[in-house]
């Protein structure tokens, strides 16, 4: 396995998958991650780190016996001993090929692996009704100007947005030609974020969160709001991922109006 900063785009067709953009979005050198291949001019089988997501993704199919060997001697050899070196006790990670699950889990067979369901939520279309946000609040588009605002000490928690930003796009030049993120602020502080953490074609999944002190006064509803409009406006559409354990997540997704797409499962294991 070959670790690449960067693959041919012509040659990536077997690793990219368009209901998981978070992780193709990578392969295609759209957003920031890690990617290793088994073959760099032609890969059949990737893993793919999403620092944004704070996990890994298998893409592709094991084509034959060799590719499977290549792939179990680097993730047992290679892979987990780089996670330990980092300090990281835990592989955590989604399988995008239905056929090559079984095998993939059969690497892991002396692992004990635990499972949840995560669902993805899609949302196409603008809202139609206006947002009013609470007093004491302003909503801001990040733009060129306010990341000039951002970079000049302006606020005193910059790196609430900052490190969003950045672990998702390298630099902010990248998010501004790519990303979608709008803010709230409250006095010189940034209390909530919406961050489209990659691109895929015109997919844009969804970091959202809101200070705990500012909680149940709205903020994340009219987020939600101005990010998937200001997609709309532009030809993308907004996806949502939240896990099964997360109620909060769940509820609040399903009363944006987005609309149930497809379920995964994420495993994880010790290593």
């Amino acid at each position: 396995m070959f670790k690449v900063d960067k693959l041919d785009p012509r040659a990536i067709d077997n690793i990219i998958y368009e209901d998981s953009p978070s992780f193709s979005g990578i392969v295609a050198g759209e957003c920031k991650g890690e990617i290793w291949v088994d073959d760099i001019e032609n890969p059949n089988i990737a893993l793919v780190a999403s620092f944004a997501v704070g996990g890994f993704s298998i893409l592709g199919e094991l084509t034959n016996i060799e590719v499977f060997n290549k792939f179990k001697a680097f993730m047992t050899e290679d892979m987990f001993c780089e996670l330990k070196s980092r300090g990281v006790d835990y592989f955590e990670f989604s399988i995008e090929s239905e056929k090559a699950k079984p095998y993939i889990l059969d690497i892991f067979n002396n692992k004990v692996i635990q499972t949840e369901d995560e669902y993805i939520f899609r949302k196409n279309g603008k809202y139609n009704e206006s947002i009013i946000v609470p007093d004491g609040y302003k909503i801001f588009k990040v733009n060129s100007e306010f990341l000039k605002k951002l970079e000049s000490g302006v606020f005193d928690n910059q790196g609430f947005l900052a490190e969003r930003l950045l672990e998702s796009w390298g630099t902010y030049n990248n998010f501004l030609k790519k990303g979608v993120a709008f803010v709230a602020v409250n006095q010189n502080r940034i209390v909530a974020v919406i961050v489209g953490t990659a691109r895929f074609k015109n997919i844009i999944p969804i970091d959202i969160e809101t200070e705990d002190s500012h909680r149940k006064k709205g903020l994340a509803f009219g987020l939600i709001h101005y990010f998937v409009n200001e997609c709309a406006d532009n030809g993308f559409m907004a996806q949502w991922n939240c896990m099964d354990s997360n109620i909060a997540s769940k509820r609040i997704v399903q009363k944006a109006g987005f609309q149930f797409f497809k379920k995964n499962t994420v495993y994880w294991f010790e290593i």
